[in-house]
């Protein structure tokens, strides 16, 4: 099983969704995705053609069906709903533009809620192809699409994962694309923003499963090579199923102990890779260890978190505590204005869609729109509706195409490569009026740089 290269002969660039949205871009609201402000614009305009869909019959009044595999039940849930919301925008503009092109051809969705279990995701994988579909877009994290790659492979159903980003996952040739960067280039970035903070020891704690157990180790890899002095607790581990974290917490509590007695309490930092479950470690070092919610430097997360409307929902205690510890959290994204993404902004602004959409993560459920566009240009573009074809075709597509988040290159192993402009935003919590918080941007690390740099006021204390 291999993904081949294919011909650019009918390729037309990179793609423009931009069609539905219209010519007022407003760009005052961008800095809320850290895409910058006016006058730093990245504007791609290009065209693609349906030629070959219609030169293969495609373009006959049938329906073609992407699937979706969505948390919107589990630990990912506030991004599964985002991510929902992106993709049933998607699937309205790509046939509004199929449509505009004159090929009469329509594209549903099939999406399924697998509640961040391998199990149920297989199942429904399985009833997926069964029904004839032949690409995905999911799994979420990268557990599950572990579990469910055999099965992919096998009977060539390509998956596109906009946050799947464990490094065991970076496989050429398999059924498997991920249009994120994979966790080598996350571990860089936190340990570079962990040391750019002043942390001299950091007690880590994660998730134990293969995006937990991959981040917490490339952090510190990259850690200890930045500074061979640097002192690590743990990591500590935790079953992806517990609800109890009291053993953790008293872990922390003790490291903490140790380790201020030989750097400083000053420079010790906390760093936990986890899921929505982060609320409730926050909640139980509040009633069990609530000495660890005054430490002087904040307690820092990564992409499974970051601008998760779980941690700064008013309507719950965790928002306040995770304010009161800022919870820095990286998360991918284009460092630079984007006229696209802006305007995708700017249209679900306000809206039911756009709640969900920047409640859940935004460059990863913006990715999940962007990543409907690849499913159905590449059926488009190779004029069959077949798994091998479309993983045959994939890489040039995303090749050519310019997104919500930017060049959609991917590296030889169906990963999202990095570029110029690209790198991972710094995000944390804070209180935003009586009764209300909100993450903000705080700093970014530059990829072409390899340096953190912060917003005004935010870099840490």
């Amino acid at each position: 099983m291999k993904k081949r290269g294919a011909s650019t002969a009918s390729l037309i660039g990179t793609l423009i969704v931009g069609l539905l949205i219209g010519a007022g871009i407003l760009y005052a609201a961008a800095p809320t995705l850290g895409l910058g402000g006016a006058g730093a614009t990245t504007t791609v305009t290009t065209t693609v053609t349906t030629s070959n869909a219609q030169a293969a019959g495609l373009c006959n009044g049938q329906t073609i069906t992407i699937g979706a595999l969505n948390d919107l039940s589990g630990g990912l849930s506030a991004q599964g709903k985002g991510e929902l919301a992106a993709e049933q925008l998607a699937i309205t503009d790509v046939n509004s533009f199929v449509a505009s092109s004159g090929c009469s051809l329509t594209f549903a969705l099939n999406n399924q809620d697998y509640k961040l279990d391998t199990p149920t995701a297989l199942s429904e994988l399985q009833a997926m192809g069964a029904s004839g579909i032949q690409v995905v877009v999911g799994p979420l994290n990268s557990g599950t699409a572990a579990g469910i790659l055999s099965y992919a492979n096998q009977n060539h159903i390509v998956l596109i994962s906009p946050s799947s980003t464990s490094i065991a996952l970076a496989i050429p040739n398999d059924y498997l694309f991920r249009t994120a960067p994979n966790d080598a280039a996350q571990g860089q970035a936190d340990a570079k923003e962990l040391l750019a903070s002043g942390a001299k020891a950091v007690i880590v704690v994660n998730r134990d499963d293969t995006y937990g157990d991959g981040l917490a180790n490339s952090t510190i890899t990259w850690l200890k090579q930045d500074d061979p002095s640097i002192v690590i607790g743990g990591p500590t581990k935790y079953d992806i199923s517990t609800s109890d974290f009291t053993s953790i917490i008293s872990t922390m509590n003790s490291q903490y102990s140790t380790l201020s007695s030989q750097v400083g309490a000053a420079n010790v930092a906390i760093y936990i890779v986890a899921f929505q479950e982060y609320g409730s470690i926050l909640s139980q070092v509040h009633t069990q260890a609530p000495s660890l919610l005054g430490t002087h430097l904040p307690w820092f997360g990564m992409d499974g978190i970051a601008q998760n409307s779980d941690l700064s929902n008013s309507s719950t205690s965790v928002a306040s505590l995770a304010a009161q510890v800022g919870v820095y959290s990286t998360l991918f994204g284009v460092l630079s204005n984007n006229s696209k993404a802006s305007a995708f902004y700017a249209r679900i602004q306000g809206t039911s869609a756009g709640a969900a959409i920047l409640g859940g993560g935004a460059f990863y459920t913006f990715e999940g729109y962007d990543d409907v566009w690849l499913a159905a240009l590449s059926i488009l573009q190779s004029g069959r509706n077949s798994g091998q074809a479309i993983q045959a075709i994939l890489p040039t597509v995303a090749g050519n195409f310019y997104g919500l988040t930017g060049a959609e290159t991917l590296t030889p192993a169906g990963d999202r490569a990095l570029f110029a402009g690209s790198g991972y935003q710094i995000w944390k919590v804070v209180s935003t009026g009586a009764s209300s918080w909100g993450w903000i941007l705080a700093g970014q690390w530059d990829y072409a740089t390899n340096s953190v740099s912060w917003t005004t006021g935010n870099a840490p204390a």
